[in-house]
């Protein structure tokens, strides 16, 4: 568990350090390659606006009032769209259960956090969405896209739990808020066996990345290429997992291939990027250090 809040908030903004500078990440932007519009700066600019807000998560605030806050800090500091919506929506409620004791009391407590938000809670998660203009899955109910769903969230109002609810089951962030954080409990361990064994934090991150990777099919990818190439990055990332050795150096050197291929087709998995922030903060919680 962490010592006080400000441990909580550090520990927030160093998971996102710590994902965007992990390298070779299969098809994402990193220290060693950048997107034409998206740059690694982008990822460190937007990540160290956010401190100030992840500590008033800790102390006071709404859970939407606070993500809308996130994300325009963030837009302050850069010139880049959507750098980190998601990270933001999976780190505030964590951050309001920042005393657990253990990952997975957090991950419950912060999924109690999102069943005790109001229908403003979710009028200020589309607001930072529009401002963000991140890239969504199109879903049938409360779509972040249709003009609708604003009148709607007022008229039935929808909190941010409910809202979660109703996405597409393949929406595996919005089913990582309403599962307790299952996801990133299991591979906070991850990482934290595969820093016991290697002691090379670069290693352990990446190779939770690709864990994440070989178990969702990332959203992101669903949205901009559909569900057949989302499956097939994921059984390829199956595969190249059993290709990994446990030495440090040689696995990396697979999955940077298995990096370069992913890029070059444009295939970016950024869902699962913002899952392993939120695997890496729990880990942190648990102790994880380097």
């Amino acid at each position: 568990m962490f010592e006080s809040k400000e441990d909580a908030a550090v520990a927030a903004l160093l998971s996102m350090l710590l994902e965007v500078s992990g390298t070779p990440k299969a098809g994402n932007v990193d220290r060693e390659h950048d997107f034409t519009d998206l740059k690694y700066e982008h990822f460190l600019a937007s990540a160290s606006s956010a401190f100030p807000t992840f500590l008033d998560a800790t102390q006071h605030g709404a859970v939407g009032e606070l993500i809308l806050k996130a994300v325009k800090n963030s837009m302050r500091w850069h010139r880049a769209q959507n750098v980190h919506f998601g990270a933001f929506l999976l780190l505030i409620p964590l951050l309001k259960a920042w005393d657990a004791s253990d990952a997975e009391e957090a991950g419950k407590k912060a999924t109690m956090a999102l069943k005790k938000t109001s229908f403003e809670d979710s009028l200020n998660l589309l607001k930072a969405f529009r401002i963000s203009q991140a890239r969504v899955m199109d879903a049938k109910a409360l779509n972040l896209h249709s003009e609708e769903t604003e009148k709607q969230i007022k008229d039935e109002r929808i909190n941010l739990y409910e809202w979660m609810e109703l996405a597409p089951q393949e929406n595996v962030i919005a089913k990582e808020l309403t599962s307790g954080y299952e996801l990133s409990v299991w591979n906070s361990k991850r990482i934290l066996e595969n820093f016991e064994k290697s002691g090379n934090i670069n290693y352990s991150v990446v190779v939770s990345y690709h864990f994440l990777l070989s178990k969702v099919k990332d959203p992101l990818i669903i949205s901009k290429f559909g569900d057949a190439v989302a499956e097939g990055v994921r059984e390829r990332t199956v595969q190249i997992l059993k290709e990994l050795t446990q030495d440090p150096d040689k696995d990396i050197h697979i999955l940077r291939k298995f990096d370069e291929n992913l890029v070059r087709k444009g295939i970016n998995p950024g869902s699962v990027a913002d899952l392993t922030i939120s695997s890496i903060y729990l880990a942190l919680l648990e102790g994880l250090r380097f």
